[in-house]
């Protein structure tokens, strides 16, 4: 379970927004507040979406909700292993990333599907 700040980030996503199935792999693991955006209010946060540990190609996962690490590191969730929208995610993963991801079990799809609502 993670520590997370909804209001603080302005977003009204559920988590694993960016996933394209309900089907993944989830761990625990511990989030850093070094690095974390910065709230409006002062809060620091890791969006949900975020390449874990970083956007290199030694990247293990996604965050898979955002996690209010303002007091210090957090324990947050990490997807790994998915189907990803990367249009969804807050950064494009980096040269080599998304290679290096997808030998560990992610399968991406580039745009999400239209949101159609009825009248």
């Amino acid at each position: 379970m993670s520590f997370i700040s909804g209001v603080e980030t302005g977003k009204a996503y559920q988590p694993g927004w960016f996933l394209a199935s309900e089907e993944c792999t989830r761990v625990t693991r511990e989030m850093s507040a070094t690095g974390a955006a910065t709230a409006d209010n002062g809060g620091k946060y890791v969006k949900m979406g975020t390449i874990y540990p970083a956007n290199t190609t030694d990247a293990i996962g996604i965050v898979y909700e955002d996690v209010d690490v303002t007091t210090g590191n957090m324990p947050g969730s990490v997807v790994t292993k998915g189907i990803v929208y990367l249009d969804r995610l807050p950064v494009a993963p980096a040269n080599g990333v998304q290679a290096a991801l997808e030998g560990k079990g992610f399968t991406f799809i580039a745009t999400s599907p239209a949101v159609t609502r009825p009248y």
